[in-house]
């Protein structure tokens, strides 16, 4: 195992409890990341991702199998623990602290107290105007963006984030995703990001996971994920119905309203357009669909609700 791989799963899995009673939390978990990526790992409520987090830090055993981090076993390396930086779910603090203090507890708890790099890292984060107030009075979003911080004290070249826009408002969940694409892009930082928000995982992941029931049912590149499956062609024009006498010659044609649906890849828009106007067929507009993260997610997953927030549907783009 490589230095470049920065996480390897090896037949992992949890089960909680005993008899009947026994919870089977992870099934037989294969997964690896390369170092220098952001990769986002996605699953339902109850799928399995914060246990898989706790397993990588080192939390709770596994049943079955090993996590490693850079060629590491945790549990029988677990020094190799000081390279990875941490938020599993909430951020906690003391509340009677403000946040420059809490920092300076956590870096001095970890014989890593550098003031400068506290400082920096409340900049980095958006919080150097509010250090000095008690953390009891900072918000949810607050608190995660200070998370983040304490997460970053070491230097580490793994940063595991569970859910870390929690909280944030639209205008801060953007600048965390600035933030996060930058550690990787700038810093070389390795990020694990667990998310339910599906329209901000594809914006700022390399490539993702999709575990269900414990189990990872899809892994790839987010760009190869949404290329599966036929993009969709949505044109309007009149007259309607001389138009699908000449597109369903070629093409899947249904109609929507004032839309005629053809089932068509994007390349394929200007032969769709030319075959219009060569039968004198007024072209008013030209759509593209393209396939988003949350319908990928719904047919891997075979769920038909997801946590709202999660995003859009198909993506609009006018050619």
């Amino acid at each position: 195992m490589s230095e470049k791989t920065a996480i390897r799963l090896e037949n992992l899995s949890k089960t909680f409890g005993r008899g009947k009673k026994a919870v089977q939390a992870l099934v037989n978990l294969d997964l690896e990341i390369q170092s220098g990526q952001v990769f986002g790992f996605l699953g339902p409520n109850g799928a399995g991702k914060t246990t898989t987090i706790r397993l990588l830090v080192d939390l709770i055993r596994p049943t079955k199998g090993a996590a490693f981090i850079y060629g590491q076993d945790v549990r029988r390396n677990p020094g190799v623990l000081r390279q990875v930086g941490a938020l599993v779910e909430d951020a906690t603090f003391y509340g009677y602290l403000n946040g420059r203090e809490n920092l300076e507890v956590l870096a001095r708890t970890a014989g890593n107290y550098c003031p400068k790099r506290i400082e920096a890292l409340l900049e980095q984060v958006g919080l150097t105007g509010e250090a000095n107030r008690r953390v009891s009075s900072y918000s949810t979003g607050m608190k995660q963006r200070l998370g983040i911080a304490g997460a970053l004290l070491g230097d580490p070249k793994l940063l595991i984030l569970d859910e870390p826009t929690n909280g944030l408002d639209p205008g801060g969940r953007q600048e965390m995703r600035v933030f996060i694409r930058g550690l990787a892009k700038q810093a070389g930082v390795t990020v694990f990001l667990s998310s339910h928000l599906l329209h901000e995982v594809e914006q700022v992941c390399d490539r993702v996971a999709i575990i269900n029931h414990g189990e990872i049912v899809r892994e790839g590149s987010v760009s190869d994920l949404l290329a599966e499956g036929q993009a969709q062609l949505r044109v309007q024009v009149s007259p309607q119905e001389s138009a699908l006498q000449v597109l369903q010659e070629t093409w899947e044609v249904s109609v929507d309203g004032e839309w005629i649906i053809i089932s068509a890849p994007p390349e394929e828009s200007h032969l769709v357009v030319e075959r219009l106007v060569t039968n004198d067929i007024h072209v008013h507009q030209v759509i593209v669909r393209k396939r988003s993260l949350e319908e990928f997610f719904i047919d891997a997953t075979q769920e038909g609700v997801i946590t709202q927030g999660s995003g859009g549907n198909m993506e609009d783009d006018h050619v």
